[in-house]
């Protein structure tokens, strides 16, 4: 076997240090004359790192091999050190701590290599942050991340992620910080659960991933995309969407996840199952699976389980909102169905919110529902189309007759929501055009209809109010335009959504940035995620530097995958 001599242009007296103890330690079968021999490079490399010196010699050994391979295994180092392999698995222990102590990653594959047997799927490398702080002759200090519950975890996890967008983790030092972060809090009820279920390390890595974006809010996952994310190979990204396309992904197999048809295969989205919710969440499910993941499954959104949230705005939304949520209170709505019965009109109450993105529109409806007691029929795109010539317009056709059916069996009729309508109620286009178009026409004129018969509550939220045609909006009884709050609203949003911010700095945001609720709430989330991963809240430069980030990605950048 070839020996890997360390080659660096770095001259410093640390690296010298390891190349001494890794070149004695070749063939030594780390006997206590080579420790007695090197005992002063390793006393100064076992202080400069904090470990034992058999933990030092261990360090600069597979420090050496690296350069040669990208994973050491228990195999490589017994033919390094001319000993037993029992005496390598000896050293375990010290192994793992390194692990521990961040200096080492290790990679444990649980599938199966050829001619290999279980000790020599045990791998390890040199962690880049470490080698980077000997380069510079730095001390090393691994960040403990304090993670006390499934939530501080998950956003623990997202950090992890987005890390990894950004190149700062490989493939094989996601796996291990994922596994690695399991075992660390191998006492959480999702942890003990989650060892029932026999996954291999890039399929727990999906799992999580998609975990941690349901917590996020994310609720579906491009499928296609999250494969490109997490697979580098060709190969193993065709067989893995084989897997999912055949439904033998374990994923699949095992109840935690299912694909949402798109309108095209492509568009397939990965989502969290009812019992991978229940896995991930425990007793707090219920919390989060009307809220979430009904929403994307034809299912009602219950007015019982939508949170109380304030919304500030500049003044005539409030009045708009207000006057909207006496109306459709029980009694009054009831008192005005009877009055334009008597009058011989249409008894609907439809509804259209329009304005810029984050501005509250979505957000008004489910407080609207909550403060009048109506659940919440959210209709999504996917719900509407078909890749099949006229099952669209039976798509469409099926959400009003069963909101219809709902209508007739409860005392409170719920709403019937359409979010980012111009994706459906776009302007209609002209005859003789493709079959694509004609059966856009076709939707969108049994909606008109529908809306003409309409005994209920239909609400449509937009921001683009220019590609909505002219025939939806005659049909929309009330029409309530959002504006981006004005700066005394944005100083309420800012100290509502940032408790520690005090009034002055506030109002300096305020007035610096014209930013939405939406992004303020962006901004918020990322300073509690700042504040979960390291212990301490965001400096006032730091909210500036997030709130610098949101104005440039809302102006010039659109988000990529997912």
């Amino acid at each position: 076997m070839k020996k890997n001599k360390i080659n660096t242009e770095c001259d410093t007296s640390l690296l010298k240090c390891v190349e001494k103890i890794a070149n004695a330690a070749e063939s030594s079968e780390i006997s206590s004359k080579f420790l007695s021999d090197n005992k002063e490079d390793l006393k100064r490399l076992s202080d400069f790192l904090e470990i034992s010196e058999t933990q030092a010699v261990l360090f600069s050994v597979i420090f050496n091999l690296n350069f040669g391979s990208t994973t050491v295994d228990l195999e490589q180092m017994a033919d390094y050190f001319k000993c037993s392999a029992v005496s390598v698995v000896g050293y375990l222990t010290e192994l793992d701590n390194l692990v521990e102590k961040k200096l080492l990653r290790r990679q444990t594959e649980n599938r199966r290599k050829r001619g290999k047997n279980y000790l020599n799927n045990i791998e390890f490398y040199i962690n880049r942050e470490a080698f980077e702080s000997l380069r510079k002759g730095e001390k090393f200090i691994s960040k403990t991340i304090e993670t006390p519950d499934i939530y501080s975890l998950m956003a623990y996890f997202d950090g992890v992620f987005q890390d990894f967008r950004g190149g700062e983790y490989s493939v094989p030092e996601l796996h291990n910080e994922i596994r690695s972060s399991l075992l660390r809090n191998d006492s959480f009820p999702f942890i003990k659960e989650l060892k029932k279920f026999p996954m291999e390390t890039e399929e727990l890595t999906l799992f999580i991933l998609l975990c941690s974006e349901f917590m996020d809010d994310e609720v579906t996952l491009p499928l296609l995309d999250a494969i490109k994310y997490l697979y580098p190979s060709l190969t193993d990204r065709m067989r893995v969407r084989k897997e999912f396309l055949k439904g033998t992904h374990v994923l699949l197999l095992n109840g935690l996840a299912m694909l949402e048809e798109g309108q095209f295969r492509s568009e397939q989205q990965l989502m969290l199952t009812e019992r991978g919710i229940e896995l991930l969440l425990q007793d707090d499910k219920d919390l989060f699976i009307t809220r979430k993941n009904k929403k994307k499954t034809g299912d009602f959104i219950l007015a019982s389980g939508i949170a109380g949230k304030e919304l500030f705005f500049s003044g005539k939304e409030s009045k708009s909102l207000g006057f909207l949520t006496d109306t459709l209170k029980p009694a009054n709505h009831a008192n005005l169905v009877n009055r334009l019965k008597d009058a011989g009109m249409r008894t609907g109450v439809t509804v259209l919110l329009y304005g810029p993105p984050g501005t509250g529109k979505t957000e008004s409806v489910y407080q609207i529902a909550r403060n009048t007691g109506r659940d919440i029929r959210m209709i999504s795109i996917s719900e509407t189309k078909s890749m099949w010539f006229g099952e669209s317009e039976k798509l469409i056709k099926n959400v009003f007759d069963e909101y219809r059916k709902r209508v007739e069996k409860c005392e409170v009729a719920p709403i019937l929501l359409f979010n980012e309508a111009d994706g459906i109620f776009s302007t209609r286009k002209k005859i003789g055009s493709s079959s694509v178009d004609q059966t856009e026409n076709a939707i969108q004129n049994i909606i008109l209809q529908e809306m003409e018969d309409m005994n209920g509550i239909l609400i449509a939220t937009t921001n683009l109010t220019q590609n909505l045609d002219q025939a939806f909006e005659r049909r929309f009884l009330y029409k309530i335009s959002f504006e981006k709050p004005c700066p005394e609203a944005r100083v309420k949003i800012w100290l509502d959504k940032v408790r520690s911010l005090p009034v002055d700095q506030a109002e300096r945001l305020s007035g610096r940035y014209e930013l939405s609720g939406g992004q303020i709430e962006n901004i918020a989330r990322k300073c509690i995620l700042k504040q979960a991963l390291y212990g301490l809240y965001p400096s006032f430069d730091e909210v500036v530097s997030f709130c610098e980030e949101e104005q440039m990605s809302r102006n010039s950048i659109q988000r990529i995958g997912f």
